[in-house]
């Protein structure tokens, strides 16, 4: 049903204005990420999705819910500030001015599982049978969760709420999933006539349904696994809801040509993109918008933040790529860290232990040791020996460094920036580099060496004596001091 005319007919109620009490963070829970997105962000894309127009209710820490919904949806969702909580049935009372559609659905915001096909199933079934209300049930057992109770008669249908159901939770198997599609009409009659609950002084969306089976009214019913409607509301639940959607994500891939060598191990956030023929190792964290290409070897521990892999390029165990993009046929690690919008052209290799910041390593050039690259260009077919170091920061301001096609730098180098080191130049090993090399030549910055022919029995004999005088001296005191 995506997109057709009875879907217009419809509009969305985000609730979304709890203080999440029970996380005890201080924080709204609605804004905790799973795999890397805020949990509320995933509701309000399907509605987005179906061009369904959304109502966000908003209460606790509203200023940052909307920065978060705004970030990502702009201007298609419209919020609605709920001064005081009192529960669900206040909260769309809340909401009555903004009311323009036949149906309005009304979801909780702490729903990060639920489908699209869901709300498409539960929209269906309302329509085909013309009903007052429809909503979502699932069948969970855990006397402990605190989900309102179906309770069904022969002509009569009703919810009770988790704080004030009296009889035996474990028996009483069918919850309410908090999705709830309700006439219009229905409202403008019969919000008002809510009642505030005994226990909890709130008002309940749920005692609609109670209404509506009162007055003989059509009320229909659709059953969804728990896991797609579970709510959040610890950080126990967050962990189980994100283990969830992280086997999605991963086994999306999986059918897809990827391998994953321990599945449960890696972290993976919701818009990475793997390409087939790419195996993950154990432990991997794939996170924001990291793209890898086709037949990578992604190894184990290995951290990718919103980078670029190309075709065919090697990440060895333990190595970090942040906001930088890796080219086709690439070697990086192990114990790499490449940040600060770095780029890696085809063919280049990155070796262990290096950091590249802010830099650009040319097509077949090679760092394969202990060395920092920053503020650096790097041409074609150079090759950068361990130990390098380009000094780019003076205290004050970062200087570049260039070093063009098929340079070689020799081990230990520190270069001091500002500096160009030219076509095909050398530098000699242990250099500090000042200034700029010219094309074909060899740099030299270093002390001269000097031999001393013979000098170092003079220094082993040195070392000899003075451990011996020491030990004589100490001799003759203990045998003076025993004399006394």
């Amino acid at each position: 049903m995506t997109r057709h005319t009875k879907a217009q007919s419809i509009q969305a109620i985000i609730l979304a204005a709890g203080a999440s009490s029970r996380f005890k963070t201080g924080r709204t829970k609605l804004v905790e990420k799973i795999c890397g997105r805020s949990m509320v962000l995933y509701p309000t894309d399907i509605f987005v999705n179906l061009n369904i127009p959304t109502v966000m209710v908003v209460g606790f820490q509203k200023d940052i819910l909307e920065e978060v919904v705004k970030e990502e949806f702009g201007n298609k969702v419209t919020f609605i500030h709920q001064q005081e909580q009192r529960g669900t049935g206040h909260a769309i009372q809340c909401t009555r001015d903004s009311w323009h559609a036949d149906t309005i659905l009304v979801i909780n915001g702490d729903m990060p599982l639920v489908t699209q096909e869901n709300i498409e199933k539960l929209i269906k079934k309302h329509h085909d049978n013309d009903a007052t209300i429809s909503f979502a049930t699932a069948h969970h057992c855990d006397p402990e969760a605190m989900y309102g109770r179906v309770i069904q008669g022969d002509d009569s249908i009703k919810i009770i709420e988790a704080k004030d159901f009296e009889g035996d939770l474990s028996e009483q198997c069918c919850i309410n999933a908090g999705i709830y599609l309700i006439k219009r009409s229905f409202l403008e009659n019969y919000l008002d006539k809510l009642q505030p609950s005994a226990v909890t002084k709130e008002w309940y969306i749920t005692d609609l349904i109670n209404i509506a089976s009162a007055h003989k009214l059509t009320v229909q019913t659709v059953a969804v696994p728990f896991d797609r409607i579970r709510g959040v509301n610890d950080f126990k639940e967050l962990w189980a809801a994100e283990q969830i959607k992280k086997s999605e994500i991963i086994q999306h891939w999986m059918s897809n040509g990827v391998r994953f060598a321990v599945a449960h191990n890696v972290q993976i956030d919701w818009n990475v993109t793997i390409e087939s023929g790419t195996s993950i190792g154990s432990g991997a964290q794939l996170l924001g918008n990291t793209k890898i290409g086709k037949d990578c070897a992604i190894e184990a521990f290995t951290c990718l933040k919103n980078a670029i892999i190309g075709n065919r390029t090697t990440v060895y165990a333990n190595s970090v790529i942040e906001k930088s993009e890796i080219g086709a046929d690439c070697f990086v690690g192990p114990f790499s860290f490449i940040h600060g919008n770095s780029t890696l052209n085809n063919n280049a290799t990155i070796g262990s232990f290096v950091e590249v910041n802010r830099s650009e390593i040319g097509a077949f050039s090679k760092a394969k040791h202990l060395s920092y690259l920053g503020d650096t260009t790097v041409g074609q077919k150079v090759a950068l020996g361990a130990g390098l170091v380009t000094c780019n920061y003076d205290g004050i301001n970062k200087h570049k460094t260039i070093i063009k096609d098929n340079a070689f730098i020799g081990g230990n180098n520190t270069i001091v920036a500002p500096v160009v080191i030219d076509e095909s130049a050398i530098t000699a090993a242990g250099s500090t580099i000042t200034e700029n090399v010219p094309a074909h030549a060899l740099a030299i910055g270093r002390a001269r060496q000097i031999n001393k022919e013979g000098y170092a029995d003079k220094v082993r004999a040195k070392q000899t004596i003075k451990p011996l005088a020491s030990a004589m001296t100490e001799a003759l005191k203990t045998t003076y001091e025993s004399q006394q």
